[in-house]
């Protein structure tokens, strides 16, 4: 697999947050870049072909630089989709709860009454009156039955129960409503973050499979018109080096399957592990054979979407550097989480809370650990396309930097 320049990624992310009109997203016939003859010292003088570099030079910045916004964006979507995804649990979760406080005080309610029931028929098998037993019968209809049993002493004993449950009653069935209300509206909350995630993934990658060439010709144009300057000032060793370069990118450009191009439009394959849904379980009690290995790894696993996106991506990762993308830890149980935190409690999270334990995230290693390095800026450059990012507490510039930790958002 062929490694796009940042400019293509950039070019990518930035058609994301200035989408092109609809006609611009029909992918056209690919051309295929071809290394050209060195230009003439007859040409232009070596003083506008410095000009021209320069002008090129300005073009690849802003792009570099609309990369960097970008980035950010789409990082942000991911990490507010994966944010929505906890919280849209979270409230499902206090609604389950709420149900079952709800059902119980429902069945106190109904065993009150049986017992306020059952009282009136023995006073009425013993003889009381009719009037006192009409006050009596009563109670079965009223909503607080120590009001109606003030002046009498059996109150405390049989009209306080009942009015006792009845009160949890209102007090479950409001907390219900309130409950069931919060899990609705986080559950609309992150089916519209994941729209919008899907939808800005799917422009990236078209907009990826449309521009590849074009931003491969404009850098073969600049390296070749550096060479053009350089032909210019008679620097014939600097010439051939950057007219090497130049043909490398053509040449690879020629070489590059379709599939590298058009792949963003073909559906990922169904990974060969499936894993559980892992929707039912706490954090950091996930059964291992709910999870599913990473490639190239060993004992590493994650949440199988996690895991499928996280090997595409270290396939992407070895055609450019050999080897596949090296982890340290991935999926940490609760126990692990604890020692983890004991040993360092300025970088570990709580137990309980990591999404180490949801089986989203991995610390990294092979030079991805350090910011800047050849690797960490790869993954800066393509982790995204795959679902996966750095989120922003952990970025250079963030509240707890950790170049080495990395998320799944989907």
């Amino acid at each position: 697999m062929l490694r796009l320049p940042a400019a293509v990624t950039a070019l990518a992310l930035t058609a994301v947050l200035f989408p092109a009109p609809a006609s611009a997203l029909v992918p056209s016939p690919r051309p295929t870049p071809a290394p050209s003859s060195v230009p003439t010292p007859s040409g232009p003088s070596s003083a506008e072909l410095n000009e021209q570099v320069d002008k090129q030079r300005a073009l690849l910045a802003e792009q570099e630089a609309g990369l960097t916004a970008a980035s950010r964006t789409a990082r942000e979507t991911l990490e507010a989709y994966q944010i929505a995804q906890r919280q849209a649990e979270e409230a499902a979760r206090v609604a389950a709860e709420q149900a079952q406080r709800l059902a119980a005080a429902k069945q106190a309610t109904e065993q009150a009454g049986a017992r306020l029931a059952g009282y009136i028929g023995s006073m009425y098998r013993t003889g009381m009156g009719n009037r006192q037993l009409s006050l009596y019968s009563s109670a079965l209809d009223a909503e607080n039955p120590r009001e109606l049993f003030s002046g009498l002493g059996l109150a405390q004993r049989v009209g306080g129960n009942q009015s006792n449950a009845l009160n949890e009653l209102g007090v479950a069935e409001a907390a219900q409503e309130v409950a069931a209300a919060q899990a609705a509206a986080a559950d609309q909350a992150q089916k519209a973050a994941e729209a919008q995630a899907a939808t800005a993934k799917l422009a990236a990658d078209q907009v990826v499979a449309q521009l590849a060439d074009q931003v491969a010709a404009r850098t073969v144009a600049l390296l070749r018109t550096q060479a053009a300057a350089a032909a210019a000032l008679e620097q014939e060793n600097k010439r051939a080096s950057l007219l090497v370069q130049a043909d490398l990118i053509a040449r690879q450009r020629a070489e590059a399957p379709d599939a590298a191009i058009d792949g963003a439009f073909v559906p990922r394959p169904m990974a060969a592990c499936q894993g559980q849904d892992t929707k039912g379980y706490p954090n950091g009690m996930i059964p291992p054979e709910a999870l599913c290995p990473l490639w190239g790894t060993r004992g590493q696993i994650l949440r199988a979407d996690a895991a499928a996106a996280f090997n595409d991506m270290s396939k992407a990762y070895a055609q450019e550097f050999g080897v596949p993308i090296c982890v340290t830890d991935s999926y940490r149980n609760y126990d692990e989480q604890v020692a983890v935190a004991a040993a360092k409690p300025d970088l570990a999270a709580r137990p309980g809370s990591s999404n180490h334990g949801w089986g989203v995230a991995t610390d990294l290693c092979d030079g991805i650990q350090a910011f800047g390095s050849v690797t960490h800026e790869w993954m800066v450059d393509n982790s995204m396309l795959f679902g996966w990012f750095l989120p922003s507490w952990a970025q250079q510039n963030g509240s707890k930097p950790e170049p080495w930790h990395w998320e799944f958002a989907g």
